[in-house]
């Protein structure tokens, strides 16, 4: 098949042979040649070697070149190929040049278009020095001949390099139909402008209006869409320059003069647009890692469980990015664990590994056998090291500037989170171990506390049973308070031992309301009267449900203490409301009250508004009555504004009572 181009494109130069001149002011097959072996794999080279020489052997025979000549051009030819292929395999790194970077391009330029000419540019013009001897100039033959092998080179090399290459995300041609109606109407202007009939003075200015839509061809479409649109212009440019019309055939030059004039601008022309795609490319790749980027921290962010996270963000990168993916995190004990793949093979999953664990550098790039290329970067957060993560695609390219500040921004992503986990992990950890430190004390204390109490009471019947001993009494009934206040404190540390393990069980039984309410109240009536707080109560109407008696006196106790210590001198509200099949209880105080920032914090556990300094407390008491309004189904909630007091709503529903217990009544409020 390539002897084949070789031939038919040889035999369409030689009709651009112009006398006196011996050699094509372009010449194709070069360009064929040259794209063919740049795609190609190395052990195919040969073959392609081997065809391209006997073709231009074949071709020149039949033009009737001698046969040394035709030797030596044909080895030429087929040397210049070779060259150029090698050069530009070497410096782009593998075959999948497809002009998606501006360094792409200038690979082409220098070792496609400037050196590989040289060696066929060189033999063919010692060829026909050697032919027609004193007839010619050495010098002018060289460099024609050099010129033509150029403007063949890049002229055909990057439209077959574009349309060969493998479709992705930014040299894909995704939208044909645009294509073809974008090259059809370049085709139109084009022959209006290469044409004959424009007026000789918009001569010189008429090869620009093809611009626009090449233009539009290398922003739209990428590469291939640049080469091809730079096809029709040179198809018709040449065409009609070669009929003597046009703005080139204006010039009283020779043809062969005019005809290097015309393909020198039709290499501008594709060189230009073909370096727009490419730089459309790469903002569009920037764009496209990113936006990769952004995925990758939205999935890390969604939890903080690397066994969900990490193979999502392995599917993430394969195949987008690369062909396989690894990551291995290292444990307490030093071993390795492969913790996401994606297209790894199990016999390298240890060597990976091993050379992981290995190696110093933060990250190191290698080829292996199977040409393929491996980026491999330690995990690494504030020097410790957290395990690697291994990214291997095809080709033998290394990655550049670009591809590894990705690799490094996808692994420093990747050790963070696994360090936000860590330390997550760890604040679990610690408080599970102050809960069961907690839980521990408090059972610890409540034992001497029990003991404590039951001496005090036996105390206390002993002394009222006595006529001088006053204060002695008042003393123990002062020491019974702060005990009560201590077991208090115990209670609530156990309360919350057993809400953090989900133990926190209610013992519903029929209870009315307003009776809970006027008990509890007038128990509390000696602490109103310590802290000058005037209480009023307004029950609406008797709110009878399936409750937890204890827990709603619990929950009453904490509100109505918060409204004292914060309300010290103020009266205090209190106020029942039947809201349909839920009952509100409101206490409102006219004390310090809170800013907009605390009026959530405060429900936390051992959170509070103000100093403990200033006020003590463990912090407790609002978290465990809204674990106790949340657990009968209800919620707590507060309104407040510095300096103007707080109020908090207690809502529990009115739980309908078992059907069973309407027979008994229920007792009758104080």
């Amino acid at each position: 098949m390539l002897a084949l181009c070789v031939s038919l494109l040889g035999a369409a130069g030689s009709l651009f042979v112009f006398p006196p001149e011996s050699n094509s002011v372009l010449w194709l097959p070069g360009g064929v040649s040259l794209a063919v072996l740049v795609r190609a794999h190395h052990r195919r080279w040969p073959a392609y070697l081997v065809a391209t020489f006997l073709a231009h052997v074949a071709l020149e025979i039949i033009r009737g070149t001698p046969p040394g000549v035709n030797f030596v051009w044909a080895l030429g030819n087929t040397t210049s190929a070779l060259l150029g292929a090698h050069l530009m395999r070497r410096w782009q790194g593998d075959s999948t040049l497809s002009f998606t970077r501006t360094r792409d391009v200038a690979v082409l330029v220098l070792a496609g278009g400037l050196i590989s000419p040289l060696p066929s540019a060189t033999l063919g013009a010692a060829g026909i020095a050697s032919w027609r001897a004193g007839a010619v100039s050495f010098g002018q033959e060289w460099l024609y001949w050099y010129l033509a092998d150029v403007l063949g080179a890049l002229l055909v090399t990057p439209l077959l390099l574009t349309w060969s290459a493998k479709e992705g995300h930014f040299s894909a041609l995704h939208r044909p139909l645009e294509l073809a109606v974008t090259c059809g109407l370049l085709a139109i202007s084009a022959h209006f402008i290469f044409g004959p009939g424009v007026p000789g003075l918009l001569r010189l200015s008429q090869p620009y209006a093809c611009f626009p839509f090449l233009l539009w061809a290398a922003l739209r479409l990428g590469p291939r869409g640049a080469t091809t649109a730079s096809l029709v212009v040179a198809a018709l440019a040449m065409w009609h320059t070669t009929a003597g019309s046009g703005p080139f055939a204006s010039d009283p030059a020779p043809i062969h003069v005019r005809m290097f004039s015309v393909q020198s601008f039709l290499v501008v022309v594709e060189l230009s647009a073909l370096t727009l795609a490419s730089l459309v490319c790469e903002r569009r790749h920037a764009e496209h890692t990113q936006r990769l980027l952004a995925q990758v921290g939205t999935v890390l962010a969604e939890s903080l469980d690397y066994r969900v996270t990490l193979p999502r963000i392995a599917h993430l990168i394969v195949p987008d990015v690369a062909s396989v993916f690894a990551l291995w995190l290292e444990g307490e004990d030093g071993h390795w664990e492969l913790a996401a793949q994606a297209g790894l093979a199990p016999e390298q999953e240890a060597q990976l590994a091993t050379q992981l664990r290995q190696q110093s550098a933060p990250l190191l790039c290698q080829r292996d056998m199977r040409t393929r290329v491996a980026v491999l970067v330690r995990l690494l957060h504030r020097e410790r090291v957290q395990g690697g993560l291994v990214l291997m695609r095809p080709g033998r390219r290394l990655p550049d500037a670009r591809e590894l500040a990705f690799v490094e921004d996808l692994a420093h992503r990747c050790a963070l989170a696994l360090e936000n986990a860590r330390l997550f992990q760890e604040a679990n950890e610690a408080v599970h171990v102050r809960d069961e430190f907690l839980a521990v004390a408090a059972h610890e204390l409540r034992t001497p506390l029990t003991s404590l109490k039951l001496h005090l009471q036996s105390l206390l019947r002993l002394l009222a049973r006595l006529a001088n001993a006053t204060d002695a009494l008042a003393r123990l009934h002062l020491v019974a308070r702060q005990v009560n206040r201590l077991s208090e404190l115990v209670e609530r540390l156990l309360d919350v031992g057993r809400i953090n393990t989900g133990r926190l069980r209610l013992e519903r039984e029929a209870v009315d309301l307003s009776e809970l309410i006027l008990r509890k109240t007038e128990g509390l009536s000696e602490e109103f009267s310590r802290s000058r707080c005037e209480l009023s109560v307004r029950l609406h109407s008797r709110i009878t449900g399936w409750w937890d008696r204890n827990r709603l006196e619990q929950a009453l106790s904490i509100l109505l203490a918060n409204a004292m210590k914060f309300g010290t001198g103020h009266p205090i509200e209190l106020e029942v409301t039947d809201a349909g099949e839920r009952a509100l209880i409101t206490v409102t105080d006219h004390g310090i009250g809170m800013t907009p920032e605390a009026l959530e914090r405060i429900f936390g556990r051992f959170e509070r508004a103000v100093s403990s300094r200033e006020y003590g407390g463990l912090g407790l008491g609002l978290f465990i009555a809204r674990e106790i309004a949340e657990a009968h189904g209800g919620s707590l909630r507060v309104a407040s504004t510095p300096g103007n007091g707080a109020s908090f709503t207690l809502e529990i529903p009115s739980s309908h009572i078992p059907e069973m217990l309407h027979e008994t009544p229920l007792p009758a409020p104080h």
